[in-house]
Parts: structure tokens; C-alpha cells; sequence
């Protein structure tokens, strides 16, 4: 069957006659023209609208006047705001996440105009840029929007996202970061000096985010107990944010208990640091907003001094991860320590390798499993 596109309606041949379909003023309608599939009909519709051959099949005239994507968009997010009491600082996500990563791809495009094909292309270009969390927190607002205009305003009759194409997009993602070896861990731990020392510890025990531990203020740690209180980290658009709770896919929020040879290093650290609210700052004396300055002139070079390969300052948490679970430590632990949500499959799925093992772990690992074995049956 062949079809033949022009705008936002479509002719189609069916039983050798020509119909056209399309959405009209936000109704759908499919009708017949009456005419058959003869060549000089099939000409005939290459030359017309389909949505003027369907107004006028219809009897409606054409409403022109288009919806702005951005004026819907926003009306959409403050009212989720207000229905759903979501915290001021999700819902600045939102609207950034709508600002950014959205409006400027579909900037020239009316809302009725979005097609599946557009959808699909937008997505394919998140998932190259960004991680699978962040394209499917964008991709579910984007859609809220089309079902806002939908049901709510009803505005369009149809919802791209709901297409089986959209629907069928796999956002999963083979990890392709690597991790350190314990053995690198341990060299990274020992040669470090001075404040990265300390930013390498919170990195490498505890799996920490970047974004998070930058901006770590001495008055979140409790130096007598050792309790951290994690409560900001920094967007994507190199903002600081404040979090006062632990709800979500992407937990900022949490309370930690370090261990004894942290709070150690923190001890002898504050005797010498460099700032009176910021465990960690850039020349400027101010907190690091972007990652990259510490990887270049930090990370790098040591990497380099140690004849270490460079596998990212974000592989540092893979290697947590993974060493805590071949350490035998329970996953559920493993995620509210990296704050990831209980019972995600994103933990073991991205960050949990096996590479982490040099060639003696194994080897030890494998004599464990021996003396278990042997407890109960004695073979030899």
C-alpha cells in the first residue's frame, strides 16, 4: 500500500480508493474522497493538502493559529506543581529540564506539528549525551506535557508518545566507563597528598558523586561522630542545589557514617584547610562547580605519575560499587550509600563489574568458596 504525506493530514489507497485522514481543529476524522486509485487520481493527490480535501469533506474550515510548545509546556509544569506539591527544587528541575533540553530541539515546531519521527530522533540524541535516569525523567515530562494538552485542554487528539514506535525505544545502556582495580584503588589512596587525598577517600569508600562532593561543607560533618549529612549536589546546569529529603530515583539527601580512617583524615585535613565553609575549593577560593579542572590538573597527572590509564573520575564510583559487593556487602546498604533508590536495577545492571578484580582476588575469592564448600563435604 502506498501512501502519500503532505502536512498534517495523509491520503491512503485502500481497496482501490483513496481516503485522507487527519486531525482538524484537534478532532480526528477519516473519510473518503470518492475517488478511485486510477493514475490520474493518484497525480491528483500529490498536488493537494490533505487537510483542505478533508475540510472540506467534513464541512469545517482549518483553524491556523498553531499552539506554542513553550507557552503549553509551561502552563503544564505549574500546574503538576500545584496538583502534585512537588518540592520548589524538583520543580526548578522541570522547568530547566524543559528550558534545556527540550524547548531548544523543538524551538520552531507548533506543539500539533510534533511528529513520532521527531520524538524518536530527540530521544536518540539524549540517549547519546545523556544518562538513561536523565532521558527518562525528561522523556516523561515531555509526554506529561502532550497528555496535559490532550486530555486536559484538548488541543490535539493524538499523543506521539503513545505511538508503538515511541513506546518500543529501548533507553537501557551497556556501561561503557571502566573501573579502577582494586590494586589502582589502592595506589590512587596511597600516593595522593593534600585535599584530593581526602576528595579521593570520599570518592573511592563511599562512591560518592562528583557533583556532591564538591560542594561538602565542613558544618555537614559531625568530626566526634563521624556522621556526614550529603544534603547538596550541583545540576547540570552547574547550580548549586539544596536538598532537604531522601525521596526520589536519584537520592542527594543522605546520612552517612564514615569510617574510622576517614574521620581520621578529616581530623588532620581541618588543621589545615583551606576554607573556612568548603571542604573543597577551587584557586578562587570557591567551591568547584564543574568536575573537569579537578580531572585535568589533578586526577590526570597522578594517573599518569602512577602509569595508570585514565577511565573517568565518575569510574571511581563503578569501582565502590563493585568492590563492596565482591566484598560480600548487601546491595540494599551498597545503594542508600551511593544514593541510588532501594531495589534499582541500575546499580548491579551499570556499576557493578567484575573487572575490578585483579588476578589475587579471584584467586582469594576462590579459596573462600573452597573452605565453604569443604565445611560441609569432604571430598579429599
Amino acid at each position: 500500500m502506498k501512501k502519500h504525506f503532505k502536512g498534517d493530514g495523509v491520503f491512503k489507497i485502500r481497496g482501490e480508493k483513496i481516503y485522507v485522514h487527519g486531525t482538524i481543529n484537534g478532532k480526528f476524522y477519516r473519510k473518503s474522497t470518492g475517488k478511485r486509485a486510477t493514475a490520474a487520481n493518484k497525480a491528483w493527490i500529490k498536488r493537494q493538502d490533505p487537510l483542505k480535501v478533508l475540510a472540506e469533506l467534513v464541512g469545517v474550515s482549518v483553524n491556523t493559529t498553531k499552539t506554542s510548545l513553550e507557552d503549553i509546556g509551561r502552563e503544564a509544569l505549574e500546574i503538576q506543581a500545584s496538583a502534585k506539591k512537588i518540592s520548589e527544587a524538583h520543580r526548578k528541575d522541570k522547568l530547566r529540564a524543559l528550558e534545556k533540553k527540550i524547548l531548544p530541539y523543538f524551538k520552531d515546531i507548533p506543539l500539533e506539528d510534533i511528529s513520532v519521527k521527531n520524538i524518536v530522533d530527540w530521544i536518540n540524541m539524549l540517549k547519546e549525551n545523556y544518562s538513561y535516569t536523565h532521558v527518562k525523567f525528561v522523556k516523561n515530562l515531555f509526554k506529561s506535557i502532550f497528555e496535559y494538552a490532550q486530555n486536559d485542554l484538548r488541543i490535539i487528539s493524538h499523543n506521539p508518545f503513545n505511538s508503538m514506535t515511541v513506546k518500543s525505544i529501548d533507553l537501557s545502556w551497556e556501561a561503557t566507563t571502566e573501573v579502577y582495580t582494586t590494586e589502582e584503588v589502592a595506589k590512587l589512596l596511597k600516593e595522593s597528598t593534600g585535599w584530593f587525598r581526602v576528595f579521593l577517600d570520599l570518592t573511592f569508600k563511599y562512591g560518592f558523586r562528583p557533583s556532591e562532593i564538591m560542594v561538602i561543607k565542613w558544618s555537614d560533618i559531625n568530626l566526634e561522630t563521624g556522621i556526614l549529612q550529603l544534603q547538596r549536589s550541583i545540576n547540570t546546569d552547574n547550580i548549586i542545589i539544596e536538598h532537604k529529603s531522601g525521596k526520589g530515583n536519584k537520592n542527594h539527601f543522605r546520612t552517612i557514617q564514615l569510617f574510622d580512617s576517614t574521620l581520621k583524615l578529616l581530623k588532620n585535613y581541618y588543621e589545615v584547610r583551606l576554607h573556612k565553609e568548603w571542604l573543597f575549593v577551587n584557586k578562587d577560593s570557591k567551591p568547584f562547580i564543574q568536575s573537569q579542572s579537578i580531572i585535568d590538573y589533578h586526577l590526570k597527572p597522578l594517573l599518569e605519575e602512577l602509569n595508570i590509564k585514565y577511565k573517568t573520575l565518575y569510574a571511581a564510583r563503578r569501582s565502590y560499587a563493585s568492590i563492596m559487593k565482591f566484598s560480600g556487602e548487601n546491595l540494599e546498604k551498597i545503594q542508600e550509600v551511593m544514593g541510588h533508590s532501594e531495589g534499582s536495577e541500575v546499580t548491579e545492571k551499570h556499576y557493578i563489574s567484575a573487572d575490578i578484580l585483579t588476578f589475587q582476588d579471584r584467586k582469594t575469592q576462590a579459596e573462600k568458596q573452597e573452605a565453604l564448600f569443604n565445611t560441609l563435604v569432604q571430598s579429599e
